[in-house]
């Protein structure tokens, strides 16, 4: 079993300051009108994971509505943005610049330490289990690089490449001079083949994430590897929090989990090697929507006990509890190529 090592507590403020998350709230709603304005735009689909049309209405927010699979309880916006207004979306979004000029600038240090090194330790650690010597490695979706950056500076793989449609994610890694494809994984053309192709939390914002996974599968070696994050849709945050939640938001319209995205995968030529959720923000998360009383567990005295009243005492172990059985909203997939 590969497990993600524990490492020193992480919380929110480290990665999403107060002070910028309140900008970015103002640039999120332009947006999201972006979105709204073009409704008739928006398409149905059927479940992105196991592609089942048997559903439920789970919940609306930003007047998007909310749907959950009856076969595999992945839940997904539906009608959707499509493809097409997806790709004009991200292109003008005033978040993803947002993010590109201050957040990700003001928070690379935490986030390189807290996050972007404990990956890099366990995806080494699982090329060793599986006895690849000086791994070739693709990041898809890289943003800001960091992790590209820091893979590339271990100097433990082969090569370092990066595909990121975005210009100004482009420019980033060509800054840390990191060879970038600028276009779409789906319309990636090269006949390169790597051992290890990694994503962090992309496939949530996917159209439709199996053409995501099967355009990967082209480009790894036989018995390579593909290890992506995403949001565990049944992790406890999100459960608990609901519309509340800020994994819940107009960017997001895929909420797979453990169970429901191996499903996918095998459908994608893959085999699931595990899935884990290492996630340590989930009591932290509704924590500080209870602090800021954007939520109440006035009605729940188990919960306000762990995460408000006895945080110290009990709710940092309780984040262990959730981390360890899998119930973190931050989920990971370690799979492999059939061939």
């Amino acid at each position: 079993v590969f497990k993600m090592k524990s490492r020193n507590k992480l919380t929110e403020e480290q990665i999403r300051p107060k002070k910028l998350k309140k900008i970015n709230e103002d640039k999120n709603r332009i947006d999201l009108n972006f979105l709204l304005k073009r409704k008739k735009r928006f398409v149905k689909v059927s479940c992105p994971a196991c592609q089942s049309k048997k559903y439920k209405n789970y919940l609306k927010k930003n007047h998007l509505s909310y749907l959950i699979c009856i076969k595999c309880k992945t839940f997904y916006v539906s009608p959707r943005p499509s493809e097409k207004l997806l790709e004009e979306f991200y292109k003008q979004s005033k978040v993803y610049k947002f993010f590109n000029d201050y957040i990700f600038p003001k928070t690379e240090k935490i986030r390189s330490k807290k996050i972007s090194m404990p990956r890099l330790k366990n995806i080494i650690k699982l090329s060793k289990k599986f006895k690849l010597k000086k791994p070739s490695l693709m990041e898809v979706g890289p943003g800001y690089g960091t992790f590209c950056n820091l893979a590339k500076k271990s100097k433990y793989f082969s090569s370092v490449e990066a595909v990121e449609p975005t210009p100004e994610g482009a420019e980033n890694c060509r800054k840390k001079n990191i060879k970038v494809y600028q276009q779409p994984i789906e319309k990636l053309n090269t006949k390169k083949k790597y051992d290890i192709i990694v994503n962090f939390e992309v496939i949530e914002h996917l159209f439709w994430p199996k053409n995501f996974l099967i355009s990967m599968r082209k480009f790894l070696k036989k018995n390579g590897f593909i290890i992506l994050t995403c949001p565990n849709g049944m992790g406890f945050d999100v459960q608990l929090l609901r519309e509340k939640s800020d994994t819940i938001d107009h960017e997001h319209i895929n909420y797979f989990n453990t169970s429901s995205i191996k499903k996918l995968f095998n459908k994608c030529g893959f085999k699931v090697i595990e899935t884990f959720t290492p996630g340590q923000l989930d009591v932290d998360l509704v924590r500080n929507k209870v602090l800021e009383k954007k939520f109440s567990l006035k009605d729940n005295p188990f919960y306000e006990d762990i995460i408000i009243n006895n945080y110290e005492a009990k709710g940092l172990e309780f984040q262990k509890f959730l981390t360890q059985n899998n119930l973190s909203s931050n989920m990971w997939v370690i799979a492999q190529k059939k061939n």
